[in-house]
């Protein structure tokens, strides 16, 4: 242990460690990663899938940081006189590949920490399939640190450091897109794409290929580094592994990604269904279910339960919108008003989403057609006629905010001109054709 003590003070171990922090801390800290239910800090799902994200910034630091170390004998001119001794250079070597190991995994286990406390006091969900994920994503740091030393030592140059981390960086971004076109490669890469659902995670098979694969690329690194003559033998760890992993690699995204049945899970009380993963938010959304349900009721056909909808999409991008939908309940998307913010919507903000459409979803996904101010306008106008006051939706005023205001309005006019009973039968027939997403509400309303 002195010496591992030792090669931790003369090597780049704690250095890279302390950079994999704030790297990783720092590029989690804001954009997407903080944003709706697959922020870092909600859920231990996508926590470890985010972290192993960062990968895409850290490898490449740490495979760099893994040849500068390389160099070191070589730098100290010390190479011919080590070379001269009995003592078996992997003997030698081993106590600063560990230190290496050590100093990555312990910046590794700091990054989880700090999403860890945060994550607990988020969500009452707590599962063990996340494990994996974060595991491999350690080993995968060990490796590239131990195959920068090999490739240090190898060619000790002052441009391999710069030279492997840029094309570390140029590795990471294949696992960007990871579209069907050359999907199974990408699945060898440390990274993993961007968490869209907390209801899925990566597959256990996936892991578990992901590795034997980042075993013998650590071990390729270490024969690079402990070996003085017969390198090529570096190469057989690769082969190995590449032999196991390659024909159990999965052929599509899907296949990738296994389902989270227990986080989908819908657990209801009072009239309010929530999925176990989002079961702590039940506080805060009971009494906005309880008072649009109320509001709901003036309808001759009223939905008797608010319902969370489980979202399992896997890709980064969905452009399709939902199908049709039952009537009897109130659909939710939590993400769908962006209800996980920093800071969060009131209670009257819950519940006017829960009455626009009269409790029924948008139908458009993340493509918006031309038609949707007319959309949203008998949206706005449904949720009116609930409450008798005509407001603008909030998450909208940003954009077609106009449009959305002149046809709301009109449509409004109209509808207060017509007998009661005419309205309810108007509103409820809307409804109906905005929850099957066939036809245009907005004329429903009016004609």
């Amino acid at each position: 242990m002195r010496i591992l003590g030792i090669e931790l003070k003369r090597t780049t171990a704690l250095v890279v460690g302390v950079l994999i922090v704030l790297l990783t801390v720092g590029m989690l800290s804001w954009g997407p990663s903080t944003k709706v239910s697959t922020a870092w800090t909600r859920q231990w799902t996508t926590m470890a899938e985010w972290i192993r994200f960062m990968l895409l910034f850290s490898w490449p630091l740490t495979l760099g940081a893994g040849a500068l170390q390389g160099l070191r004998d070589r730098r100290s001119g010390v190479d011919e006189l080590f070379a001269s001794t009995p003592r078996p250079r992997a003997q030698r070597v081993g106590w600063t590949l560990g230190a290496l190991a050590f100093g990555v995994v312990a910046g590794y286990a700091v990054v989880f920490a700090v999403g860890a406390v945060q994550v607990s006091s988020a969500t009452d969900y707590f599962h063990w399939g996340w494990l994996p994920v974060l595991l491999v994503g350690a080993l995968s740091l060990v490796a590239a640190a131990w195959l920068g030393v090999g490739l240090g030592r190898l060619v000790p140059s002052p441009l391999v450091p710069p030279v492997v981390a840029a094309a570390g960086v140029a590795l990471m971004t294949l696992g960007l897109g990871r579209t069907e076109d050359g999907f199974p490669l990408t699945v060898l890469l440390p990274s993993v794409p961007l968490p869209t659902t907390v209801y899925a995670t990566v597959a256990g098979s996936v892991s578990a290929s992901e590795a034997v694969w980042f075993t013998g690329v650590a071990l390729a690194g270490f024969l690079l580094a402990a070996l003085r003559r017969r390198r090529r033998w570096a190469v057989l760890p690769l082969l190995v592994a590449g032999a196991v992993v390659v024909p159990l690699m999965p052929a599509t995204p899907e296949e990738a990604r296994a389902a989270d049945p227990v986080a989908a899970e819908l657990v209801c009380a009072e009239q309010l269904c929530l999925t176990r993963a989002h079961e702590r938010e039940r506080a805060a959304l009971a009494g906005p279910a309880r008072e649009a349900l109320r509001l709901l009721a003036k309808l001759p056909s009223p939905p008797t339960s608010v319902r969370e909808v489980v979202v399992t999409k896997t890709d980064v991008v969905q452009l399709e919108g939902r199908g049709p939908e039952p009537t009897d309940a109130v659909w939710v998307d939590l993400d769908e008003f962006t209800y996980f913010r920093k800071t969060p919507p009131t209670s009257e903000q819950v519940t006017t989403y829960m009455l626009a459409g009269a409790g029924v979803r948008t139908c458009y996904g993340d493509y918006i057609p031309e038609s949707v101010a007319r959309e949203v306008a008998a949206r706005t106008v449904m949720a009116a006629w609930l409450t008798g006051r005509l407001e603008p939706l909030p998450r909208y005023r940003a954009w077609l905010g106009g449009e959305i205001d002149a046809l709301a309005s009109q449509a409004w006019t109209a509808l207060r001109a017509l007998p009661e009973a005419e309205q309810t039968a108007r509103v409820q027939a809307a409804r109906e054709v905005q929850a099957a997403c066939s036809g245009d509400a907005l004329t429903t309303l009016t004609a």
